[in-house]
């Protein structure tokens, strides 16, 4: 759910302003995009929206700024989550068409341009004046039309009951009575609702906003989602057809260059020695293209550096210019980048260690990452891959700080063990009084400091080598990556939990600052221990603008393991090189 509906000008006076919870205006929103993104140009994602996505240090949103008359519409909301963003879209089209249709911009141009009109005690002419009546009903309508955007939004499919199934069927209905319980809605809020079935055993936080947290998928389509092998493995499918698309797209595009001289630069040119003087431009510009899609300018130039050093003083092939050459170097140099330098067959080496019957430990993950990037949502996309594969799962709650983390922890392993077990019932213990089933269980000890996380690690490895679960994912507390008392506690914890594989998920949404935080994080774990794969999230909200994966895997040299396309459980591919390359040349 959205924080906030606001309709302001440029200097900041607020016209109307609308808070689902009821809450008073939050007028450091307004101010603090009148200071960052109005008067000095705020970090913001255009991405593939219509509308501006804001990325500011206390809060997330999107906005819509119109310049004839100036006016800006805001929606806020607590975390960069694709759900959101598509709610704030959804309520920005209703705002703006509410607001020209009821005739309100002509009103401003109207107030705004009139030359000795009458003025209020402030002694200016107020923009809306004379138009109560239509601010009367744009506030009726509004309120009116969002319970249409909130109906669509909160439709939670079904969740399904079968264990690794062709198709997972809904579960059949329970006698149930009315009860009155407190849940986190999808949108990430906690809310009063008389359901049907008894809920009372779920004991969720009173406070905080937790990060979205997906339904159970009600269909497992196994083609979309990967493929499973003679001997019943698992394998997650490659991002092929939005690969397809692609090549598609740039198969069609028409030849700009016609005429004569197109003639000759296609079969004319080429034999020619390449010195530094005939890349500087050609250079520049494939710079500037790849900046434009998120990539940082030190990688740019790295790249950049790279064809240099490939092309001065080779020669172009037959009726090949030095343009095309460098694009098909460039091309090159960033497939080589996002190679990985080491297998990334996780699952072969996961089955080593668990066929190893020397060996009785469990194989753990820890997953870690700046606030707000989807660390629950994708290790639980983890879990359902590896269960797909007959592990057996301990998720460990070691995010002991925010608020809500460990009961949204417990609704994914509700869902997962829904996904496994046709006869669990939600809300139920297992046979050792813990959340979960035989498949998939919780491993949580309340909220603390950073000791605890190291404690509740620890013992969690121990219970799943003597409870024989194969697999330990840990999810940890957000942190900022620039933040040195934040970052400190990650060594103790790896030097205590020794995990095989420590996870960083990233965002497709960061851009430039992806840097940083890959680095940062990389370092924290001391000289003897780095980072092993990244996770990239929200894939599926940045187009074409997927320079993150080019500014992580540049500043550490660590593989990408998964892309993230979505918010269900199936919403996990592997990373196709040759679609990111073609998706940032086209």
């Amino acid at each position: 759910m959205i924080d906030q509906f606001v309709v302001f000008t440029p200097s900041g006076q607020v016209l109307y302003n609308f808070s689902p919870q009821g809450k008073r205006l939050a007028e450091i929103q307004v101010n603090k995009v009148v200071s960052e993104l109005i008067t000095n140009g705020a970090r913001r994602d255009e991405s593939s929206h219509k509308y501006t996505i804001l990325k500011l240090d206390q809060f997330a949103g999107m906005c819509n700024i119109s310049k004839h008359p100036p006016l800006v519409f805001l929606c806020t909301y607590a975390a960069q989550e694709l759900e959101q963003i598509r709610e704030a879209e959804q309520i920005l089209d209703l705002g703006i068409n509410l607001w020209e249709s009821l005739e309100l911009y002509q009103v401003m141009e109207r107030n705004t341009s009139r030359q000795g009109g009458p003025k209020n005690h402030h002694n200016f002419t107020w923009v809306l004046q004379d138009c109560d009546e239509q601010m009367s009903k744009f506030d009726e309508y509004f309120k009116l039309k969002l319970t249409d955007v909130k109906a669509a939004k909160t439709k939670i499919r079904e969740p399904p009951i079968k264990a690794n199934p062709q198709t997972l069927k809904a579960p059949s209905k329970k006698s149930a009575i009315n009860v009155k319980s407190r849940k986190w809605g999808r949108d990430g809020i906690m809310e009063d609702s008389s359901t049907q079935g008894d809920l009372s055993s779920l004991d969720f936080s009173a406070e905080g906003t937790p990060e979205v947290t997906p339904s159970a998928v009600s269909e497992v389509n196994e083609k979309a989602f990967g493929t499973r092998t003679e001997n019943g493995e698992f394998l997650i499918k490659e991002i092929d057809e939005l690969l397809s698309k692609n090549k598609r797209g740039s198969a069609e595009k028409p030849t700009a260059s016609t005429g004569a001289f197109s003639f000759l630069q296609k079969h004319l040119l080429g034999n020619k020695s390449i010195s530094q003087s005939d890349l500087t431009t050609v250079l520049e510009k494939l710079k500037q293209k790849l900046i434009t899609k998120n990539v940082a300018p030190e990688a740019a130039d790295h790249l950049a550096s790279r064809v240099s050093q490939n092309l001065i003083g080779t020669t172009t092939a037959n009726w090949t210019s030095v343009e095309t050459t460098a694009k098909d170097s460039l091309q090159q140099a960033l497939t080589e980048l996002l190679t990985p330098g080491v297998s990334v067959d996780l699952l072969r080496e996961i089955q080593q260690r668990i066929g190893d019957t020397g060996k009785k430990a469990p194989y753990v993950f820890s997953i870690v990452g700046v606030n707000g990037v989807g660390k629950s949502t994708n290790l639980s996309k983890l879990a359902f891959w590896l269960l797909q594969n007959n592990f057996r799962v301990l998720i460990v709650a070691c995010d002991t700080f925010r608020s809500g983390a460990v009961e949204q922890l417990r609704v994914h392993v509700e869902n997962l063990a829904q996904l496994t077990d046709e006869t669990h019932l939600r809300g139920s213990k297992n046979r050792r009084g813990k959340t979960g089933n035989d498949f998939v269980e919780l491993f949580e000890a309340g909220y603390g400091g950073s000791d605890l996380v190291t404690k509740i690690a620890k013992q969690a490895i121990k219970y799943a080598s003597d409870q024989s679960f194969d697999i330990v994912l840990m999810d940890t507390a957000g942190r900022r990556h620039n933040d040195p008392t934040l970052m400190s506690p990650l060594k103790p914890f790896a030097d205590q939990a020794k995990p095989d594989k420590i996870i960083m998920v990233g965002e497709a949404l960061v851009g430039t600052d992806s840097v940083q935080q890959a680095q940062n994080f990389n370092s924290a774990f001391g000289k003897e221990r780095n980072l092993d794969f990244f996770i990239i999230s929200k894939c599926d909200t940045v187009g074409d603008m997927l320079g993150a994966m080019v500014n992580m895997v540049y500043a550490t040299g660590i593989p990408i393991l998964f892309v993230g396309v979505g918010q269900t459980y199936t919403d996990l591919r592997t990373l196709s090189v040759g679609w990111a390359v073609d998706t940032l040349m086209s």
